[in-house]
């Protein structure tokens, strides 16, 4: 006797989120997170500045003024150090609890995983090791940020470096009637018309 084999699940179908829609939600969610870093390294730099006597009318000698420069060049490699995870923590904690950050709402764009289910906590830290090497490595960081921010363009399935680490995909919350592709790997198809 055989047993009739189970046809397999057909891949969800999704629209993939536009490139542009993603990088507005980027443009956001970095000017959210740079109001305060912004704020905290004014008040970094003015510190150094009181503390050196700026304020109080004397011109500093060049050897203060070395003194205030390395002074200053240590809270802004502490400045970039926090400011990185600060971002990677609100791109992780926003990804795995609501699966869309901030900017993501506006731009009405998601996250979810490549089986179309809900992003999660491993996923979103998965996804966000980009963040860390773009904004902590001295001299390629930026590299890896810029990669990472094009690579959609290019894609086959759209997805970004950290899309590709997190196994997800960033699509439409409410797609519109257009081309819609499965996130399994199957050929892109367009919608069924209903009835």
């Amino acid at each position: 006797m055989t047993v009739p084999s189970v046809p397999a699940a057909a891949p969800p179908l999704v629209e993939v989120a536009s490139w542009g829609r993603r990088f507005g939600a980027i443009i956001i969610d970095n000017i959210l997170l740079g109001i305060p870093t912004g704020v905290f390294a004014f008040f970094m730099a003015m510190s150094e500045f009181e503390e050196a006597g700026i304020f109080d009318g004397s011109e500093p000698s060049e050897a203060e003024m070395t003194e205030i420069m390395n002074g200053m060049m240590g809270d802004f490699v502490l400045f970039g150090l926090i400011s990185t995870i600060i971002g990677a923590l609100y791109f992780i904690l926003m990804h795995g609890s609501l699966g869309r950050t901030l900017g993501k709402m506006v731009f009405g764009i998601k996250v979810i995983k490549d089986d179309g289910s809900r992003c999660d906590m491993g996923a979103a830290f998965r996804r966000a090791v980009v963040y860390p090497i773009g904004g902590g490595v001295p001299y390629v960081g930026w590299l890896v940020t810029i990669l990472n921010g094009l690579w959609p363009l290019w894609d086959d399935k759209h997805q970004s470096l950290g899309d590709k680490l997190g196994a997800t995909y960033v699509v439409r919350k409410d797609p519109s009637p257009g081309p819609m592709v499965p996130i399994a790997g199957s050929p892109p198809q367009s919608p069924t018309p209903s009835v």
